[in-house]
């Protein structure tokens, strides 16, 4: 997966996707101590409530980005973050914004996993009149005051229709470890670090009628009703501080406190977050090293860290990360408990359990030897292209229990070795891609009933793949071409005029392009305000020169539909100052 480098145009499109340019990750000047920057790299998966990949988010870390590819997978390379708490945020249409806090080691890879939270309606109210709304499924109430809604834009009274998305974050929920934002960790009041027992969170939303993103006016406050989950009731205190996620530090901050009614915590705030009613506790560094039997390091492993019910404490105080490519596992646990540390494969098999703790100070856990011997298969085969000759370059996609491969394919063969979730008789599915002649196959069944599945000859035609971005730089043709490589759309709201559209190809140097224009959601022709082409180590290669404007023959306005058209002009050499042409055609899904 290559990279976006986040410089001036990606900043751009990363405003208007409501991210911001600031460095991400640590606590400084407002809140605990002066974070220390290191260079590392963050890669890892994206996936959504039913754990399918996520193609298409936009991932941040630091002032770098990029996005997800067909598997959902991205990798961000030498990244400055802030090493005890870096920050990684995912914006996805439709979805709340994912985040992650974590401790990284510098120069290393470090893996992170984020599942995202579909937005959820809860109810519609008058910006004017005010109202109530119930959250979602799993319970909760939010209350608005009248007159209390504004366009934090334009910092202007907003009155009309507000919609209101709401999901309730159940810390008891088994999949609570994996969309909660952020980690359970904060600056206290008095700004002090803090480890933090959640006690229940939610993510709000406000969006006016033309999809405009909406805030709480100042000096006015909504009120929140967190159901209190049935197995925390009983430790539940009288009153809990309230925390806000701060989406710059990626650390939770102390912002007044909620009162106990009855099975429900209710508070009162003054902006829209994500939410947390947390009990706090100290909390120490810790380091170990994760080791199969035969001695070697096991990577992205995922170690989950947690307080066990029937201790002093709920299982409620728990944390999880993945190990790095030497094995090692860094992170903050609490302080003089008991605790359980169980470690999960790929498959999200529990494959090691033991107690560890308690800890006065900062732990080095050592070797853990964990006895895992995976069952695994090796498929192999051939492909053939439209001409039914051997397919000479292309991949083959292997979904099997519940996962994701890409093989790739060349002279017109394929092989590999996966690691298996399970180890009986099973079925998998097998999709060929031509990526010249932008051709997929259909999709194949194979039996997997022992170690090898010879798959035989496969076709890499029948199904045209129809998104694209082709451009041709002085005469020279270039194509970006789903799923090998990436393309995305982005227009943050119905009501704005900016729409971005931009690719990754890692084939060659210019395998980066973003161009933007403004205009309505139609077919028309349109002023381009921006077009860059990156190299892969994210170097400015060519920019903008003179004006532009793109001819649009569809302009799509639904989940699924396309965007298509074409633009010309000349471009600048970023280093040279030369000007050279470009002519761009691109079909892009919504």
């Amino acid at each position: 997966m290559k990279q976006l480098h986040l410089l001036a145009p990606l900043c751009l499109l990363v405003l208007i996707t409501c991210f911001s340019c600031n460095k991400t990750g640590g606590a400084g000047p407002d809140g605990g101590p002066d974070p220390e920057y290191v260079t590392a790299t963050i890669s890892g998966r994206i996936t959504d409530d039913a754990a399918k990949p996520v193609a298409g988010a936009v991932v941040v870390a630091g002032d770098d980005s990029t996005i997800t590819d067909v598997d959902g997978a991205f990798t961000i390379s030498n990244v400055t973050l802030s090493r005890e708490a870096a920050f990684v945020k995912v914006k996805k249409n439709g979805f709340f914004m994912g985040t992650k806090t974590f401790v990284i080691s510098a120069n290393k890879n470090n893996p992170v996993a984020i599942r995202l939270i579909r937005k959820r309606l809860a109810g519609t109210i008058s910006g004017s009149g005010g109202g109530t709304v119930m959250v979602p499924s799993q319970g909760g109430t939010i209350n608005f005051e009248a007159n209390s809604i504004v366009d934090p834009v334009s910092n202007a009274a907003y009155t009309g229709a507000v919609a209101v998305s709401a999901f309730f974050i159940d810390p008891e929920a088994a999949d609570f470890r994996d969309i909660m934002p952020g980690a359970l960790r904060g600056i206290t009041a008095n700004d002090e670090e803090t480890g933090l027992q959640s006690f229940g969170m939610m993510a709000v939303e406000l969006t006016g009628a033309a999809g405009e993103q909406l805030q709480l006016a100042p000096g006015k406050k909504a009120t929140l009703h967190f159901p209190i989950p049935s197995k925390l009731q009983a430790e539940a205190p009288a009153t809990i501080p309230l925390w806000s996620l701060d989406e710059t530090t990626g650390l939770w901050k102390e912002e007044g406190q909620a009162t106990r009614e009855g099975t429900e915590y209710v508070g009162a705030v003054s902006h829209f977050s994500f939410w947390n009613c947390d009990a706090p506790f100290s909390i120490v560094d810790f380091t170990g090293i994760i080791r199969n039997q035969a001695g070697d390091n096991m990577e992205k492993v995922e170690v989950v860290i947690s307080v066990p019910s029937g201790n002093d404490t709920s299982g409620s105080i728990s944390g999880h990360d993945f190990t790095n490519a030497e094995g090692v596992i860094k992170g903050k646990f609490p302080a003089n408990r008991i605790m359980k540390l169980n470690i999960y494969d790929k498959c999200r098999a529990l494959i090691h359990a033991q107690n560890i703790g308690p800890f006065t100070a900062s732990a080095d856990l050592g070797v853990i030897t964990v006895n895992y011997s995976p069952s695994q298969v090796a498929f192999s085969g051939t492909v053939k292209n439209c001409a039914d000759t051997p397919l000479a370059q292309g991949f083959v996609t292997v979904a099997l229990e519940g996962m994701y491969y890409n093989i790739p394919v060349e002279n017109g063969n394929f092989n590999a070795t996966i690691t298996r979730c399970g180890s009986g008789p099973t079925t998998a599915t097998l999709t060929a891609y031509d990526i010249d002649g932008r051709q997929s196959g259909p999709k194949v069944e194979r039996s997997v009933a022992g170690v090898t599945v010879d798959a035989g000859v496969l076709a890499a035609c029948g199904t045209p793949i129809d998104t694209y971005i082709k451009y041709s730089l002085n005469g020279v043709e270039y194509e970006i071409l789903p799923p090998a490589d990436t393309v995305f759309f982005s227009r943050p709201s119905q009501n704005s005029s900016i729409t971005a559209i931009g690719g990754r190809w890692g084939r060659n140097q210019y395998e980066n392009i973003i161009f933007l224009f403004t205009g309505e959601q139609a077919p028309g022709t349109y002023p381009v305000f921006l077009v860059d082409i990156y190299s892969d180590e994210g170097r400015l290669l060519y920019v903008r020169e003179g004006n532009f404007t793109t001819t649009l023959s569809e302009y799509g306005t639904t989940p699924g539909s396309y965007i298509t058209g074409t633009f010309a002009g000349m471009l600048r050499d970023s280093l040279t100052s030369n000007t050279i042409p470009i002519n761009c055609s691109f079909r892009v899904i919504r």
